[in-house]
């Protein structure tokens, strides 16, 4: 009975020990400056469409040392992201650190591996409305977030 109970405490412990905690929300202010859908062009998945917001944290910091977060989410293939035509107010987002998912920001569209044709430069990134001055650091690392508000439905 004792060699029980210490093998079970002892499988406890371990369990607990191996488990990563959950990421914690931050809260972050800033504006939404520009938004993608390339994932999955105008296809919906699952019957949801998949996007990334480029987010423009205010802190204080100049515009040249401007923090840029990316934000992938999804919506309902109907809808669309509210401030895609209007522009962004400042705003405090509740988002979750994703280390692993962070990546260099491409300005635009790759082509499919099967494409005999010369690539187009397709932009990857739009700009909505009032942020047309934001110049965008492509070709440097974004940190990536997963918002706490807008899930991001699993592809299926």
């Amino acid at each position: 009975m004792a060699v029980a109970l210490s093998s079970m405490i002892a499988l406890v412990a371990l369990n607990f020990a191996f488990c990563e905690p959950s990421p914690r929300i931050e809260k972050i202010r800033g504006r939404v400056v520009a938004y993608s859908n390339e994932l999955y062009g105008l296809v919906c998945l699952n019957g949801n469409a998949y996007w990334s917001m480029l987010i423009r944290v205010e802190d204080g910091a100049t515009d040249a040392a401007a923090k840029f977060i990316q934000v992938p989410f999804s919506l309902p293939c109907k809808e669309t992201p509210q401030w895609r035509n209007r522009k962004s107010p400042i705003q405090e987002f509740r988002l979750r650190r994703e280390q692993d998912a962070d990546s260099v920001l491409k300005e635009f569209l790759d082509c499919g591996p099967d494409s005999a044709e010369k690539c187009p430069h397709l932009p990857m990134w739009r700009l909505i409305p009032g942020a047309e001055d934001q110049k965008l650091p492509f070709g440097h690392v974004i940190p990536s977030y997963r918002s706490a508000d807008l899930p991001l439905a699993p592809v299926v």
